[in-house]
């Protein structure tokens, strides 16, 4: 069984349009390439009630791993933690040595530190909350009814170091899986290549191939997305090699072309 994941993005900001979600897109990426399927992405509001829905829907759908990035600041309307308690049932309480590493941080005593502060060190009950290294809101790892949450903080530069940090190796106790990404160009329309795709994924396991229309280049062809799933890299290339030979084979049978970007 492939490992699988789902991400939850949360922020008013999102939902509106005014800020583009970095976030999702990068761990997508880092997911992929860890072994890991990404079943689903979901952009939500700061919303408590909708955090907790979400999640439990999620958690319906039996994903090994989740995902959260965003509202762990320390405004009112940051409502991930207070989501997940919902959820989980666990209190919310404040890690005292996270509340000693912002502390440090402000060069200021835990009594000298402002409500904001306080908030950001909250985590719930019975979790495991682990220091930001380049910012001030920590991560909260959970394990719940078999998939562990990661709610990670909203700034990209903080979540793709938190992610790296911690979040593959908790992904590698798990994942068996490893992953590897190409990209090939064809001198045809996606009408025509769509059938040989289908031919190859029909004879390759464990195999993504799709044509990426939006990138169509009269001058260069249409690019194809190739991303291959096994237990190890080399598994990995031998089932690149397969669906390349088979895939070029194809191609050459209709007299066009196709290349490895």
């Amino acid at each position: 069984m492939m490992v699988q994941a789902e991400i939850l993005a949360v922020g008013d900001e999102l939902c509106y349009g005014r800020i583009y979600d970095k976030n999702s897109f990068w761990l997508a990426d880092q997911l992929t390439r860890l072994g890991v399927m990404v079943q689903r992405i979901t952009c939500i509001r700061d919303s408590s009630d909708e955090i907790h829905d979400v999640l439990r829907e999620a958690l319906h759908r039996k994903p090994d791993f989740i995902l959260i990035t965003g509202g762990l600041g320390p405004t009112e309307d940051d409502k991930t933690i207070e989501g997940l308690s919902k959820l989980s049932g666990r209190s919310i309480v404040v890690d005292q040595s996270i509340l000693n590493v912002i502390a440090e941080k402000c060069k200021a005593l835990q009594r000298q530190l402002m409500p904001g502060h306080y908030k950001m060190a909250s985590t719930l009950e019975g979790a495991e909350c682990l220091p930001n290294p380049v910012g001030w809101a920590p991560i909260t790892i959970l394990r719940l009814n078999g998939a562990t949450i990661f709610a990670l903080p909203g700034p990209p530069s903080e979540m793709q170091v938190c992610f790296t940090t911690y979040v593959p190796r908790e992904i590698q106790r798990t994942s068996r899986y490893h992953s590897i990404a190409k990209r090939l160009v064809v001198t045809m329309f996606e009408s025509e290549v769509a059938p040989l795709v289908s031919t190859v994924l029909k004879s390759v396991q464990g195999l993504y191939l799709k044509p990426l229309v939006s990138e169509y280049s009269p001058n260069l062809g249409l690019p194809i997305e190739v991303i291959v799933f096994s237990e190890d890299e080399a598994s990995c290339r031998k089932k690149y090699e397969e669906a390349l030979t088979l895939l070029r084979k194809l191609v050459d049978q209709k007299g066009r072309k196709l290349v490895e970007a």
